[in-house]
């Protein structure tokens, strides 16, 4: 019953009994809606995303460049997708040859037209994101995330979004994943929206998530599980932490290897995914066992390659690490850190609420809170990064770090890290 809460204007004619009737079934009634675009495999490429009724074929998008009278049209390709009921067609238009760093604006529709910032070069400084894990859709419960949304929307200090899993708290509707999309899709039409997956997109084998976004490089063989891109300055990597590592260690690896040898191009590594390796929120499992077992694959990969910062997910609530090695604190500050810093980033706000239960705090635990807010990444230059958690209902700083450090290559070596974990 909830998921009608924002019905369509159709909807809103009849009763709730036939509201809720009404929007079990439904599925896009026309053109282009929930646009959302991605980066491509290169600072000249963005992807745009839409969905249509299913006998709606006109995959196109067409480019205006300020000042220009000269319209660029690109054809891209679509599919038609039906879970339980629902049907739609899911278009996919890839924008090329875009300069870099510029204004443009774009049309699906060939009557709205949405403006955005095409993808800084390469080794570019500053960029700022905004990060956010555990956003559904509007709701009329505490803790929901319709404030986070809104303060994204208004937002404009920040050029593109993650999505570190759990979208939209579908529960397997597709009607849900629409009401999702046409939400955030003021914000994403505007910007990349780059996502993760999480244990909430595991309804009918990950198809929904998976079909319904289109992210660059290796993403398009294994439905948008794991991949990376280059963001000027910064590489990000993402993977699944709701499948088995053992298939994706090797893009991992190879991933994580080829980012230190870029290291001089591209200084930062930021690795995002849904659970999170380190948490002290009262949640024994995903606390003290699969925290763990992620860390035991995966921390000697971060250590070897010095990857600057996780943020994960999955708690309902934030939480932010010293650097850290094999559950030890290796120092209590941000300068010229020899271990990965931790964030966790769940406090976008859900159906399922905040919470606020904790084991004692760990050492390595700097603050932990429960609030609905969102991060926000302001990657200024080679050598700094200013991390902030934004209040979703004022605006204001709820917390605030600085990573500085030496430039690659020239940071302090690694201390000896102890032998076993724990």
């Amino acid at each position: 019953m909830e998921r009608c809460t924002a019905p369509t204007a159709l909807c809103r004619a009849f009763t709730l009994q036939l509201l809720c009737a009404c929007c079990a079934c439904a599925a896009p009634l026309g053109g282009p809606e929930q646009l959302h675009l991605a980066l491509g495999d290169k600072p000249s490429v963005v992807t745009v995303t839409f969905l249509s009724n299913v006998s709606y074929n006109r995959s196109t998008c067409t480019l205006r460049h300020p000042g220009s009278t000269a319209n660029l049209t690109y054809t891209g390709t679509s599919r038609v997708y039906s879970n339980k009921g629902w049907a739609g067609r899911i278009h996919s238009v890839q924008m090329d040859e875009l300069p870099e760093n510029t204004r443009l604006s774009y049309s699906c529709d060939g009557t709205s037209w949405h403006g955005f910032q095409t993808p800084p070069p390469v080794g570019h400084f500053p960029i700022t994101i905004a990060a956010v894990a555990d956003l559904g859709e509007n709701c009329n419960k505490e803790g929901c995330g319709n404030a986070t949304i809104s303060s994204l929307a208004r937002d404009d200090s920040y050029s593109m979004l993650l999505h570190a899993g759990d979208i939209a708290y579908t529960g397997g509707d597709e009607v849900v994943w629409d009401h999702f999309m046409a939400e955030i899709e003021p914000i994403a039409r505007e910007r990349p929206y780059m996502v993760g997956v999480g244990n909430h997109e595991h309804f009918n084998n990950f198809t929904g998530y998976s079909v319904r976004f289109t992210m660059p490089g290796v993403a398009s063989s294994n439905g948008n599980l794991w991949y990376s891109f280059d963001y000027g300055g910064v590489h990000f990597m993402t993977f699944s932490t709701e499948h088995h590592l053992d298939v994706q260690l090797p893009f991992i690896k190879a991933d994580l290897a080829a980012a230190t040898a870029n290291r001089e191009k591209v200084p930062w590594i930021v690795v995002f995914a849904h659970k999170p390796l380190y948490c002290s929120t009262n949640d024994y499992y995903d606390c003290n066992i699969h925290s763990l077992r992620l860390r035991t694959e995966l921390e000697p990969l971060f250590q070897a390659h010095q990857v600057d910062l996780f943020l994960g997910g999955h708690l309902h609530n934030y939480e932010r690490t010293w650097p850290v090695m094999r559950n030890v604190t290796v120092a209590k500050s941000y300068t010229n850190p020899t271990a990965t810093v931790h964030a966790v980033i769940g406090n976008a706000g859900d159906s399922e609420g905040l919470t606020d239960k904790w084991f004692a705090c760990p050492d390595w635990s700097v603050t932990r809170q429960a609030s609905l807010g969102y991060a926000k990444l302001r990657f200024e230059s080679a050598t700094r990064l200013k991390f902030d958690l934004v209040a979703s209902a004022s605006g204001s700083l709820i917390d605030t770090f600085t990573i500085e450090r030496s430039l690659p290559g020239t940071a302090p070596a690694s201390p000896a890290s102890p032998a076993l974990y724990m």
